[in-house]
C-alpha cells in the first residue's frame, strides 16, 4: 500500500464580481468544457449574465479557491432546501495534485459550519475517474446507475 499524500493547502472565499474573467476562463478550459454538463464552452455575454445572477442569488454560493493567495478553482453549491448540489472546477495549473479534493473539503466544512444543507449531490461524467474519486475520497457515494452518462454522488451530513 501507498500513503495517501497530503492534500494541498487551500483557503475559500467568496467570489466577487473581480473574479468574473478567471472563473470564465477556467470553465472555458478545454478540458473543463469536455467535462460540463454543457458540452460546450461560454460566451462572454452568457457568463456576465449567470455570473450577475450567481452573486445575487441568496441559494447559490460561489468560492474561489487559493492555494497560498493564488486562485486554483472555484467550487459552487446551488442551495435547495436541504440539499446542496455542487459544482467544481479546478484551473489547468492546479490539476493532479489534489486540489480539488481539498476545495471539496473545505466545501463540505463551509456547508456545515453554515448550516446549509444536510444532503450534498453532484453530476460527474462517469468517464471522469479523477472527479469521481475526488468526491468519494471525501465521502460522497454513488447512487444509482450512471445516467445520461452521468454518475450521480452522494453525502449526507450529520
Amino acid at each position: 500500500m501507498t500513503p495517501e499524500r497530503a492534500l494541498p493547502a487551500v483557503a475559500l472565499r467568496a467570489a466577487c464580481e473581480d473574479d468574473a474573467a478567471i472563473i470564465r476562463g477556467w470553465r472555458n478550459d478545454t478540458d473543463a468544457v469536455r467535462v460540463s454538463a454543457t458540452g460546450r464552452p461560454v460566451s462572454q455575454a452568457e457568463h456576465a449574465r449567470w455570473f450577475a445572477e450567481t452573486l445575487s442569488d441568496p441559494d447559490r454560493h460561489l468560492w474561489v479557491a487559493e492555494e497560498g493567495g493564488i486562485p486554483v478553482g472555484q467550487v459552487r453549491v446551488d442551495v435547495d432546501g436541504e440539499t446542496a448540489v455542487f459544482s467544481i472546477v479546478v484551473a489547468p495549473a492546479g490539476r493532479g495534485r489534489g486540489i480539488g479534493q481539498a476545495m471539496l473539503r473545505c466545501a463540505v466544512t463551509e456547508i456545515e459550519r453554515h448550516g446549509l444543507a444536510t444532503k450534498l449531490t453532484a453530476l460527474a461524467r462517469e468517464w471522469n475517474a479523477a472527479s469521481i474519486h475526488a468526491f468519494e475520497q471525501v465521502g460522497f457515494r454513488r447512487r444509482g446507475e450512471p445516467e445520461g452518462g452521468f454518475v450521480t454522488l452522494e453525502l449526507v451530513l450529520g
